[in-house]
């Protein structure tokens, strides 16, 4: 099963960033890239820079409760918005291993992406005027929530690529094979560059066009009904709340 996603993108001043994050301890500073991957910010960081690497199942507490540090950290020293629709981030991490050179020519990386489940409350006041609607689902928490996907994840991968490319180190047209946390893997690859993003006044000219591809397995066989008693056959009427 493969998709094109929309538009990826990795601007060179949100790259390199040398982000304080207090709560590492000894690591005073953390390398990290920000980049838009189809739908979501992303905070890109090395897993070998914060003593994460190689990224194993058996550190998944350590790794969420490193990844949210990091990401809050960058939120508040290098905030970012989409050009066009105003999103801001980043939001999301994904720690990643060096990449290395396969003999087919393709590259591939070992990664994990750090999904949080609730915006800590220091970050909540930091951008409570950025945003009204409900996509932030915002709450009170005392201690980091977050999970690791499983996947090596769609828009983690193609803002991944999207940071090799404007590093030079992927082109358009080469296979990336990224494999996630527990071993499951997405092959991607650019199948364009130069794509434009933003407006007359601040346009950025670094965007790609990402596919990624995986497989997939049947789980369910399901029979969906209609019983001509039902009283809703269209389904439950709006009555102006979150649903």
């Amino acid at each position: 099963v493969g998709f094109v996603f929309p538009t990826a993108f990795a601007r060179p001043r949100d790259l390199d960033l040398s982000i304080a994050v207090p709560e590492l301890g000894d690591i005073t500073e953390v390398r990290v890239d920000v980049a838009y991957g189809s739908g979501m910010i992303y905070c890109v960081c090395d897993a070998e820079a914060v003593g994460l690497a190689p990224l194993e199942a058996r550190r998944g507490l350590e790794i969420v409760t490193v990844g949210e540090a990091v990401k809050r950290a960058t939120r508040r020293a290098h905030p970012v918005a989409h050009p066009e629709n105003g999103y801001e981030g980043p939001d999301i991490l994904v720690f990643t291993e060096p990449p290395v050179r396969r003999e087919d020519g393709a590259l591939a990386a070992r990664n994990t992406v750090v999904m949080s489940l609730a915006v800590p409350e220091d970050e909540d006041e930091d951008h409570a005027s950025a945003s009204n609607d409900v996509r932030r689902r915002r709450q009170t928490v005392v201690t980091p929530k977050a999970v690791l996907d499983r996947s090596p994840c769609g828009t983690g991968t193609c803002a991944v690529m999207a940071v090799l490319h404007a590093r030079g180190q992927l082109a358009v047209g080469q296979d990336f094979w990224h494999t996630s946390i527990v071993g499951s893997t997405f092959r991607g690859r650019l199948l364009a560059e130069n794509v434009r993003v933003g407006d007359d006044d601040d346009p950025v000219l670094c965007g790609v066009t990402p596919y990624v591809e995986g497989r997939a397995w049947i789980t369910q066989h399901a029979t969906v009904v209609l019983d001509p008693t039902d009283p809703f056959p269209t389904g439950l009427p709006q009555v102006g709340d979150l649903w």
